[in-house]
């Protein structure tokens, strides 16, 4: 710190000459890491601050005179502002940047480093600091990283589970990650992908913009969920670990944590994971027969209403159950706030495939939760069909939930076209009670003006997943689109403005065995957006879909944050 005080002091005497001069100002900066003389191994960190009236298109490092990476930009630095106040009002008013180089890849001994700054406008190139550094590759590097979630301040009044996220690296390969609480080990990956309590190998595009030629920089993000009803309640010291393939390990972060668990907070948790927000739930217009099902189509006929099914799933879990306090006895699908299916009273079978029901097998989940108490088995789906007859002119919509019967579902209520709010409400044996991934539907009925069938189309968004951190100029946006009478165009929007249309038709063999409506597997989408050309902010990705009977359904909404300049601490 006492050097760098140095190198900024040392920049403050020059500046002031050149703007009191008058003078055209070149960029000035200074190189914080690696210091003057240091001995550098593995991956070596290359930190500082430029500083330029003029706005600058990059900054790169250089080895020996040979540019290696480009560094992330724009980051804060309030200590370079106070020292140079004139900039305040810059192009450069977030001065810092940071990258960094693998020593490996150079001879030991000693070599130069040094920041390039290219000005966007003139593409004038400037050399504006350098420091030299000696390569000792015999020296193994301990692993590095950050623990973003919880963050620096801590944890107050946890209870039930809480999740650990952050992001490990090293110049070779990080071999595990452990994480402790009061110096217990209770969650660690083995790996990344290889079975575990904890998983290591989590997208992090901001970690390899900082470290773009480190192994495994892009999949560095590791993440657990820790069950606190393990713990007496009180303060706790959490600790995280990660150790290279050598064993050498070092501590990433340590978070104070205070549990606080009773039986009126270890309530259930959960979420929605089909359909997503903003999606379409699909009604069908009918004229009824005498037998009420729509005509001239019977159940001797047909063997099944033609009605189309809406699917809502998902998961949910309760710690309750690990202090004997119970676990999750039923779910219950609500629709604006009014129970329409219960998994205890409506679950039922038709043939292998359970309808609103909970208890399904969800891997993925005991992947994220292990040891906790039905996590293999903590989904749930919900299965409604909702019809309106053309003969009715209250406009009223019927409900109908499925039976054993498929040609035999039973109405449970009615509602109405336009928007409308699902949720989902889960209930332990010790009827604690808790709500959960509402969001809005719009419920449509045949868009076709002409009386034939035209439902509006749906799918999923696998990628970005939500709230995703995103970055780059190629990032891809990725899923699945169906309509009964045939896609013809999925657009991706950001923010209300469509950027363009994504390829379509893409082979999705996982999608007909999960939906049973899609009756092909060349349903996948996948567009490129550049997130170079949004703000480092939070937004609104929606996809929709045009069939060709030229109708426009949204099939759901992600919210992303573009992270092109952001600080990896």
């Amino acid at each position: 710190m006492e050097r760098k005080a140095l190198r900024i002091l040392a920049l403050v005497g020059a500046v002031s000459l050149v703007l009191a001069a008058g003078a055209v100002a070149q960029p000035i900066g200074a190189i914080d890491s690696p210091t003057e003389g240091q001995t550098v191994s593995g991956v070596v960190r290359v930190s500082g601050f430029v500083l330029d009236m003029n706005a600058v298109q990059s900054v790169e490092v250089l080895v020996d005179g040979a540019a290696v990476n480009s560094a992330q930009l724009y980051l804060p630095r309030i200590d370079v502002l106070l020292m140079f106040p004139t900039y305040a009002g810059s192009p450069t008013a977030q001065p810092g940047f940071i990258t960094s180089f693998l020593a490996g890849n150079y001879a030991n001994g000693p070599h130069n480093v040094a920041i390039r700054v290219t000005e966007s406008a003139s593409q004038a190139q400037t050399i504006v600091a350098s420091v030299d550094v000696v390569v000792d590759n015999t020296v193994n590097q301990a692993p590095f990283g950050y623990v973003d979630i919880p963050s620096p301040v801590g944890l107050t009044g946890a209870n039930g589970s809480f999740p650990v996220f952050g992001w490990a690296l090293d110049d070779v390969s990080v071999n595990h990650v452990d994480i402790l609480i009061d110096g217990q080990e209770v969650a660690g990956s083995v790996g990344s992908g290889s079975p575990s309590t904890a998983l290591y190998g989590y997208p992090r595009a901001d970690v390899a913009a900082a470290f773009p030629d480190v192994p495994g920089s892009l999949n560095s993000g590791f993440q657990a969920n820790i069950d606190t009803t393990a713990l007496v309640n009180g303060i706790h010291i959490l600790s995280v670990w990660a150790w290279d393939d050598q064993g050498l390990g070092r501590d990433i972060g340590d978070r104070t944590i205070q549990v606080i668990n009773n039986a009126a907070n270890l309530a259930p948790f959960g979420d929605i994971d089909f359909p997503l927000d903003k999606a379409s739930l699909l009604c069908t217009n009918f004229t009824s027969g005498s037998d009420g099902y729509p005509s001239p189509c019977t159940p001797e006929l047909c063997g099944a209403p033609l009605f189309v099914p809406n699917f809502i799933e998902g998961w949910a879990l309760d710690v309750g159950a690990r202090l004997d306090q119970g676990q999750v006895a039923y779910v219950e699908l609500l629709l604006d706030g009014q129970i329409v299916s219960n998994s205890r009273t409506d679950c039922v079978q038709q043939g292998a495939t359970l309808m609103d029901c909970y208890g399904i097998n969800r891997p993925d989940i005991a992947q994220l939760y292990p040891g906790y108490v039905n996590a293999d088995n903590a989904g749930f789906n919900f299965t409604i069909f909702l019809a309106h007859n053309t003969n009715d002119l209250s406009n009223e919509i019927a409900i109908y939930l499925p039976t054993t019967n498929p040609a035999n579902p039973v109405p449970v209520g009615f509602t109405t076209p336009g928007k409308h709010t699902i949720a989902i409400r889960a209930g332990d044996d010790t009827s604690t009670v808790t709500q959960f991934g509402a969001m809005s539907v719009d419920i449509l009925c045949d868009q076709s003006a002409t009386g034939s069938a035209d439902q509006p189309s749906f799918g999923f968004i696998d990628k970005p997943v939500n709230m995703e951190q995103i970055s780059g100029n190629a990032y891809q946006v990725f899923g699945w689109a169906y309509d009964l009478q045939g896609v013809q165009t999925v657009q991706v929007d950001v923010d209300g403005q469509v950027v363009g249309n994504a390829t379509y038709g893409l082979y999705r063999p996982d999608v007909p065995p999960m939906d049973s409506r899609v009756r092909s597997a060349n349903v996948g989408f996948s567009f490129i957006l550049d997130t170079t050309q949004l703000s480092n902010t939070q937004h609104d990705i929606v996809v929709y879909v045009i069939d060709h009977g030229g109708h426009r359904t949204e099939i759901g909404r992600r919210k992303a944050v573009v992270n092109n300049n952001v600080s990896t601490h």
